[in-house]
């Protein structure tokens, strides 16, 4: 958080949005190969990730039950390795057109938030990279140190995310002003609620309805 006094706010999901790679991917594949999970575990996330690419299932059941793979892992261990991927992989996969957006929203005196289902452990990192004001994101369910494998509330994705900016904005900046990025049909609900929205290399069912809505597009 900073002291300076912002005019509005502008939340940016980091998935596809910020980055051109979904986060969670290089993650997974580096936990796999320092064996913290199993051959099973990285088959059963490869399945879910094709199941929500095919709109299989729900989108926040196939979300929660790709949290499984962390069951039994340390926190520590996983914040130490996803701050590590930020700043050898993810940096160089941000969007050079959203981070002009975002260095435009600062110099106007907004304030620039992370709205994502991703983890803290990628999130906050990535937010400090970029110079970011706050971050909205999911949690985990930590016990003794180490993930059950459980989410910790409700995923930050869908309507999720309406409530998130909601409260957010309660705080002082009317939501009417607010600016929101994100690539997903899924990310519908924030934005029919912002008075600004963005879509970035938009997926088939919200580049339709960025049509209707007159939403702006960018790659």
């Amino acid at each position: 958080m900073t002291d300076r006094q912002e005019k509005y706010i502008a939340f940016f999901d980091i998935d596809k949005t910020v980055l051109s790679v979904n986060s969670s991917v290089p993650l997974i594949l580096k936990a796999y190969k320092m064996g913290l999970m199993p051959t099973a575990s990285l088959l059963k996330a490869i399945g879910l990730s094709v199941v929500y690419k095919l709109r299989l299932r729900n989108t926040i059941d196939i979300t929660e039950s790709m949290a499984f793979w962390l069951k039994g892992i340390p926190e520590d261990t996983v914040a130490k390795l996803s701050e590590q991927l930020v700043s050898e992989k993810l940096v160089h996969r941000i969007r050079p057109s959203v981070l002009q957006e975002i260095e435009y929203h600062r110099s106007q005196g907004a304030r620039v938030v992370i709205l994502s289902a991703s983890l803290p452990y990628t999130s906050i990192p990535l937010a400090r990279h970029l110079h970011m004001d706050d971050v909205i994101c999911s949690s985990m369910e930590v016990v003794d140190g180490k993930f059950t494998g459980k989410p910790k509330g409700k995923i930050c994705i869908e309507k999720e995310k309406e409530v998130r900016v909601r409260q957010y904005c309660s705080k002082g900046c009317a939501v009417e002003q607010a600016w929101c990025y994100g690539d997903s049909y899924s990310d519908r609900y924030v934005m029919e609620i912002c008075g600004h929205v963005v879509c970035v290399t938009p997926d088939s069912r919200l580049k339709k309805l960025a049509k209707i809505r007159n939403w702006k597009v960018i790659r």
